[in-house]
């Protein structure tokens, strides 16, 4: 749950926040709000960006690279543990004060982070002397007993594909994975991919590109009608999204304004109805009486 956060006057003087972009200053900012008591968030890029930036397009690859500002200057360390990635903040608990810090809801145990200190330390100092390339593997700390780096993420970036041969791999299960994350609670959770779902995706990918996809998870996000908030209740799921017309136009933003449902549309066309079947019953009263009074020599004394 994100928290609310202090800022010092001196951070905006310090001479290493300046060397950092407008985004990423922005970004660490925002890394304090949604990080736990001890300073440790969860790493997923795409889970991340949609808290810190929820009404902002950007792609996968540009926050990765405000990731690594962050990395490179000292400012944050990538941990994995338990196979997914984290971030922690080592200034956190220095510049922050919290009243009642909750230590029982952690996302690393503090011990673990107390023994690795040393390690963060040393893992630090050596990615600010490797500023250069993707964040991959070598880029994070392994602690506790995970079993290594789940940092993979569904949308992969241009270059770091592991084929060559020009088609793009689709991590299925990442996917699904992010799916669920960025609706938990607001669409029908995905709990395995059928080949039906993999070939939907994959022709979604071919007919635009893999952050088409996360292009339109983004708009789902900000389309009430979508996420169930319509007359009937009715929400998206997964496999509607990815049908060819459907997707096409939530990529186009069709879903984010104000939408009328089939029942709105009936009622406000009923409405018009009446308002022009009113309007002609007046029109055909007011011709009659002219005709009537016409008739009876009187029609020059109405002005």
């Amino acid at each position: 749950m994100a928290r609310i956060r202090s800022i010092k006057p001196k951070f905006w003087d310090d001479i290493k926040i300046g060397r950092l972009s407008r985004d990423a200053r922005l970004l660490y900012i925002g890394l304090w709000s949604f990080s736990d008591d001890i300073g440790v968030v969860i790493g997923d890029s795409i889970w991340l960006k949609s808290k810190v930036f929820p009404y902002d397009q950007i792609q996968v690859q540009q926050f990765e690279k405000w990731i690594k500002e962050l990395v490179i200057n000292g400012f944050i360390c990538l941990l994995s543990y338990n196979e997914e990635r984290f971030i922690y903040l080592p200034n956190f608990t220095r510049h922050q004060v919290i009243n009642r810090p909750n230590t029982e809801d952690l996302n690393i145990p503090k011990e673990l982070i107390d023994r690795a200190k040393k390690d963060i330390h040393s893992f630090l100092t050596e990615q600010s002397l490797n500023n250069h390339g993707t964040i991959m593997e070598q880029s994070v700390l392994i602690i506790g007993e995970g079993k290594g780096i789940r940092d993979i993420p569904p949308i992969i970036p241009p270059g770091d594909d592991e084929e060559s041969s020009g088609n793009e791999a689709i991590d299925y299960n990442a996917l699904m994975d992010t799916f669920n994350k960025m609706f938990d609670g607001k669409l029908p959770k995905v709990s395995s991919m059928t080949d039906k779902r993999k070939k939907s995706i994959k022709a979604r990918v071919a007919e635009y590109d893999k952050q088409a996809i996360m292009d339109v998870f983004n708009n789902i996000l900000q389309s009430p009608f979508l996420l169930g908030r319509n007359d009937r209740n009715w929400r998206c799921d997964f496999d509607w999204i990815f049908r060819p017309t459907n997707f096409t136009k939530i990529l186009e933003g069709n879903y984010n304004g104000t939408r009328l449902s089939k029942n709105q549309q009936d009622s406000e066309q009923r409405k018009l109805d009446s308002i022009l079947a009113v309007s002609t019953t007046v029109r055909e009263a007011a011709a009659k009486k002219r005709k009537e009074l016409e008739a009876e020599g009187i029609i020059d004394q109405i002005p």
